[in-house]
């Protein structure tokens, strides 16, 4: 996988105006539209039922098999009149490709860390609040947090198709070796960390008891910290509260018995093959849908949700939902602004969800059904995803690529005990500006 308070607030009143019709006079409900608008407007959903050829880029990088088997079969049942052609992400297809070929794009199906650089960056990025306003798209209906996260800078380029999560996988096999109670919903993680050091042990082979994916525990953190600070475009990693995440959340989890020189043998962090291949680890904070690898068939696992800190009780994970983007360029924006309207829709998400898609929206019933249609639907996947609400999604850089390089490379250097916290995490802050800077100029 490739996200503060001004920047929400006017998010906030645009969403308000979005979805209630905001116009210049009078009070929100008793909006005066003039008659040449409305017919205006009229004459646009009209229009949506003309024939159109959707072009969907797949940047996500699905095949056309699974893009039809997860969202184009419903699409298509739904928008008889429409012709979709799918193009897959490859090396050969590519956004910058499009671009120098000509092609029209209507639809990028691509993932909020891909906003900047594919959308925004890139000149396909097409402000939604109007065509909203147009379509009458409820914009309450959806998570507030996963709707401000497909935005950037108060615009609304694209409306998200599912959410995604971090969630704590565990072994159940691992903790039944060692007569170990399984983790629960709701741990804070020192409770976390105390139930890895007892399965952290070496019988036969290094077992460690809570493994980390340190990338999406960065990109995805609960306390919303950005690696670059919008205003001022700097690194924003030599603070208290990045201490606090980067101390709690990775590096006292490896304070166990070996766990360290397992670290140091491996040269690197803990990744889902040591999870799901070598079945060493018995707990691993990851984003949701690593069950959906053919090697979960090979264990018992299960899942609780992730653990959280006792300064930000019952928050969890930032939310990073994959969505359609509309392009500036599509010559077909109200029929694709239907599509959009369509995939927020409680038909569309209650089918995903049944699928094993974490919703978009706030609807308990589409909730309920999670997962129901999937070979998971024993498991805790409703406690798992929905117990912690979700956390502020933060602001992303074009440009942040330039500073979790050198915080990974320093944070790598404090769990192997060369340097600590403290050093790592000024050394990381001055390479990344360095970094950047040089970019710049």
């Amino acid at each position: 996988m490739n996200k503060i308070g001004a920047v929400a607030c006017g998010l906030g009143l645009l969403l308000s105006c979005a979805v209630t019709g905001c116009s210049g006079g009078g009070s929100a409900g008793n909006s005066v539209v003039k008659p040449a608008e409305k017919d205006k407007e009229e004459a646009a959903i009209a229009n949506a039922n003309d024939p159109a050829e959707l072009v969907i880029f797949g940047q996500v990088g699905n095949t056309e098999q699974v893009w039809n088997e997860r969202f184009g079969a419903a699409l298509k049942q739904r928008f008889p009149n429409y012709t979709f052609k799918y193009i897959q992400r490859n090396s050969q297809n590519t956004i910058q490709n499009m671009i120098a070929s000509g092609q029209t794009i209507d639809l990028i199906h691509d993932s909020i860390g891909g906003i900047n650089a594919d959308i925004v960056n890139t000149g396909y990025g097409y402000d939604l609040t109007e065509m909203i306003k147009k379509h009458q798209v409820d914009l309450n209906r959806l998570e507030p947090s996963v709707l401000q996260s497909v935005s950037v800078q108060g615009k609304i380029y694209g409306l998200p198709l599912h959410d995604g999560g971090l969630v704590l996988y565990y072994n159940k096999d691992i903790f039944d070796k060692f007569g170990v109670p399984y983790p629960k919903n709701g741990m804070t993680w020192d409770e976390a960390i105390e139930l890895g050091k007892k399965l952290t042990r070496f019988d036969g082979r290094q077992y460690v008891g809570l493994g980390i994916s340190v990338d999406h525990m960065l990109m995805m953190n609960p306390y919303s910290l950005p690696f670059v600070n919008e205003t001022t475009g700097k690194a924003a990693l030599n603070n208290e509260v990045y201490r606090k995440l980067v101390s709690k959340s990775i590096i006292d989890p490896i304070s166990g018995e070996g766990y360290q020189q397992h670290l140091a043998t491996l040269k690197r962090t803990l990744n889902n093959d040591d999870f799901m291949k070598e079945k060493n680890v018995a707990m691993f904070v990851m984003n949701f849908y690593l069950q959906l690898q053919p090697d979960f068939d090979t264990f018992n696992w299960d899942m609780v949700s992730l653990p959280v800190f006792p300064d930000l009780p019952g928050v969890g994970t930032q939310p990073y939902p994959n969505g359609l983007f509309l392009t500036n360029n599509s010559k077909y924006k109200d029929q694709a602004m239907e599509v959009l309207k369509y995939t927020v829709s409680d038909e569309f998400q209650t089918m995903l969800s049944r699928k094993g898609f974490v919703p978009v929206v706030k609807s308990e019933a589409v909730r309920s059904v999670f997962a129901k249609d999937t070979a998971f639907k024993d498991k805790q996947l409703i406690p798992a995803m929905f117990t912690n609400k979700p956390a502020r999604p933060i602001y992303h850089s074009d440009m942040e690529g330039l500073v979790t390089a050198p915080l990974k490379s320093n944070l790598m250097k404090v769990m192997m005990g060369e340097i600590d916290l403290n050093t790592a995490l000024r050394d990381a802050e001055e390479q990344a500006n360095k970094a950047m800077e040089a970019v710049k100029k």
